[in-house]
Order: C-alpha cells, then structure tokens, then sequence
C-alpha cells in the first residue's frame, strides 16, 4: 500500500504527496540525514534537518524501525541507523570488485610514500571515493568516503571526464549549481575542457589546493579488462608535503601501483609504460 507523506515547504505550508516515489525519496532522505548525525537524533530535530513535516517523518521512522533500516533507542527514544544498513552497505561493498582487488596495493603504496592513498569511481555525473588507506602521519589529508561529489572539482574526477566529449563537460558544469559542495575556484566551462584535454595527453591529474585550501592530490587511472577506465587511484597530502616537485618524483611509484591493479583487474596491456597511457573520449 502506498502510503502519505506531508513536506513542509518554506512559509510553513505542508503539502500531502501520495505518491510511491516521494515516499521512497523522503525515506532515502532521512536515512541520509542520520548516516550524517554523530549522534541520534529526535522527532523534532529529524525533521528540521531533512526540511520535512514531523508527522511526515514519524510516519516514515515507524516503517524505517519496522524493517530494521533504523533504530530508536530505548531511554532517549532518539533514532539512529538500524543494523541492516550496514549490512547493505556491505553488500554494496563487497560488489565493487576493483576495492577489494585495489586495497593490498594501496595499502603498500601508503607504505611507501607515506601519504593516504584513496581509490575513487564514477557513479553517473558523480565522483565516489569508494576506500582509502590513511597516512600514519599526524597531520595528513583523506577522502570523503561515500560521499558522492560532483566531477568538475579535483583531480579524480578530471581523469574521469577524460574519457568523456567535451560537450558533456561542459553539461556537467553548467549543472553545478544542484550540488552542494563549493570549490575553492569555482570551475569555468572553457576552462576546465582545456584542464580535461591536458589530463588526456599526459594521462594523469593533479590539483593543487582546488578542492581544499591546503591539500593536493595526484591522481592515475586504473584499466579494467578491456583497457577501459574502470577507477582513478589517487595520493593526497598536506600541500607543503606535496609540491609539484615531489609529484613529478612520485608519479612513476603511484603510475605502477595503477598499473599493478590494472592487471590484476584483467588489463594485458602496456605493462612497460614508465608512466601511464594517455586517455580519450569513449568514442575515440
């Protein structure tokens, strides 16, 4: 049975939706708006954060508690994620092959630069850092994990336009505006296609403070089977640990760290390159 939600918009009047889609949308919307708490949340606090109704949200708790996706505390009577999330979210995991195959080799190149190394995919117009492998150093830079985050920021996600035409590049910046992370430079259309041309001539990416005042990162991309781009590997660190001097340094040990996962993804070719191969458009 579909059930009804009411959403409060700004001016304070709440609008009855009956439909199956905006009930999914709601509940998915809460769920990410607790998986963002540190702590559980009430009722109240619940529904100001997701811009919902109360009634809309206890409604939909009251399913999210039924089905084990979230979880009310006895005393504080304040709700958390429930167990299956994680159980999903391990599923989830557990399916992105590249992660798991990625990980030991990660690990020894954190190992050997000292600096957290991260493994990223693309998920439709989106860039998802999907695991990383910290710095031991006190002071060092990370990846949101899981987040999805939009692919006109970074070096990541330059070497995933890469395989894409230019026009579709500048659909996706004209699209900023829908996402709510702000760059220290905000990206222009002609300007990030000339970014994205020199990413396919060299094969790799760097930024420098774009993202982050204070990070850099260094980012190679990783072949599937067919030599397709299949993920983006990617060193960060603190800026004054990461010039351009020690990239240029580095890039050779993170270039054969890519190429390792390549081939342990399937990838036969260019196993002597002494860097990484130059990247096109899809249709090129």
């Amino acid at each position: 049975m579909v059930g009804t939600t009411a959403a409060c918009v700004k001016g304070g009047v709440c609008v009855e939706d009956r439909t199956s889609g905006s009930l999914i949308h709601r509940a998915a919307h809460i769920l990410t708006v607790l998986a963002a708490a540190e702590q559980p949340l009430s009722i109240r606090a619940l529904a100001e954060r997701a811009e919902l109704s109360k009634s809309a949200v206890q409604r939909i708790l009251a399913d999210l508690v039924a089905t084990e996706l979230a979880t009310q505390e006895p005393v504080s009577r304040r709700y958390r994620l429930g167990p299956r999330t994680l159980a999903l979210g391990m599923a989830y995991q557990r399916r992105i092959d590249v992660r798991r195959v990625a990980l030991p080799r990660m690990v020894a190149l954190r190992d050997a630069t000292g600096e957290t190394v991260g493994i990223s995919v693309g998920l439709a117009d989106q860039l998802l850092h999907v695991d990383q492998v910290e710095s031991t150093s006190p002071l060092h830079a990370r990846f949101d994990i899981g987040r999805p985050l939009p692919l006109w920021s970074g070096a990541p996600a330059r070497l995933l336009l890469a395989v894409r035409d230019d026009e579709d590049i500048r659909r996706v910046v004209s699209e900023r505006a829908g996402t709510d992370v702000t760059p220290v430079n905000p990206p222009d259309p002609d300007a990030l296609v000339q970014d994205v041309q020199a990413v396919r001539a060299a094969g790799y990416a760097c930024a420098f403070e774009e993202t982050l005042p204070g990070v850099s990162t260094m980012s190679v991309p990783v072949r599937g089977p067919q030599g397709e781009l299949a993920a983006v590997l990617s060193l960060t660190a603190p800026s004054a640990r990461l010039p351009r001097e020690r990239v240029e340094e580095l890039m050779p040990t993170v270039a054969a760290c890519a190429r390792a996962i390549s081939g342990d993804l399937g990838w036969l070719g260019a196993p002597e390159d002494p860097q990484v191969v130059p990247l096109g458009p899809a249709s090129a």
